[in-house]
C-alpha cells in the first residue's frame, strides 16, 4: 500500500509540473503573439504613413524644378513661391488656357509677355511660346519679381497683383475700406483675387513644409 500510494503521489506531482509546464508555455505563446501583433501594428502604422505622405507630394509636385530653380536664383526668389503659383494658376498643366486668355504653367496674358519680353529683350511668338516651359517660367517669374519689388516683398500684394493686376491692389491700398492703415490690405474685395491669395499663400507654406 505505501509503495502504491509514493507511486500514485509521484504520478499526481509529474501532472501539475506539467500543466504548469502547459501554463508557461502558453503566456510565452501570448506574449510573442501580443508583441506580433505590437510589431505588425507599427509596421502597418508607418505604411499608413508613408502612403499618405507619398499622397501628399503628388499633390505638391516640384515638376519643372530646372526651370523654376534656374529663374529662382536669377530674380532672387524663393523657388517653392513659385512652385506655389504654378500649382494655383495651372496645375502644372503648361497648356492651360483660362476664360481671361492667360496661357501656360504660370497663367500669363499676351500684354503681360509682350511687355516682359520687351524688358527682358526677348523675341517671342504670342501666344505660342508661351507653352514652352521654359519661357513662361521665365516670363512669369520675373513678372512676379517686378510685382514683389514694387511691394516691398509683401507676398499677398504681389499675389493679388499678379491676379488682378497691379491697377488694382494701388486702388484698394488708397481706400480705407480695404486698406488696413500700414501698407497692407485688411480685405480684397474680388472673391476670386482674395481666394487666390489664400491659395498661393496655402500651397507656399505647404511646400516649405513638405521639402524644406
Amino acid at each position: 500500500m505505501r509503495a502504491s500510494n509514493r507511486r500514485g503521489r509521484a504520478r499526481r506531482r509529474t501532472r501539475r509540473r506539467g500543466g504548469c509546464v502547459t501554463v508557461i508555455a502558453a503566456v510565452v505563446l501570448l506574449s510573442l503573439a501580443v508583441c506580433g501583433c505590437i510589431g505588425g501594428y507599427k509596421i502597418v502604422t508607418e505604411k499608413i504613413s508613408d502612403f499618405r505622405q507619398s499622397i501628399t507630394l503628388k499633390q505638391y509636385p516640384t515638376t519643372y524644378e530646372r526651370y523654376v530653380e534656374k529663374y529662382a536664383k536669377k530674380y532672387d526668389l524663393d523657388k517653392y513661391l513659385i512652385f506655389a503659383v504654378i500649382r494655383t494658376e495651372s496645375k502644372f498643366d503648361q497648356y492651360a488656357v483660362s476664360g481671361a486668355k492667360a496661357y501656360g504653367l504660370m497663367q500669363i496674358q499676351e500684354e503681360t509677355a509682350s511687355d516682359c519680353a520687351k524688358k527682358l529683350e526677348m523675341k517671342i511668338k504670342l501666344p505660342d511660346d508661351l507653352y514652352d516651359p521654359d519661357i513662361n517660367i521665365h516670363i512669369g517669374t520675373y513678372y512676379l519679381s517686378t510685382l514683389l519689388d514694387k511691394y516691398d516683398g509683401d507676398i499677398s500684394l504681389a499675389v493679388a497683383a499678379y491676379n488682378s493686376g497691379s491697377g488694382n491692389v494701388d486702388l484698394w491700398l488708397k481706400d480705407d475700406r480695404y486698406s488696413d492703415g500700414s501698407g497692407g490690405l485688411s480685405e480684397i474685395p474680388f472673391p476670386e483675387t482674395a481666394g487666390y491669395v489664400t491659395g498661393v499663400n496655402a500651397s507656399y507654406a505647404k511646400y516649405r513644409e513638405l521639402y524644406e
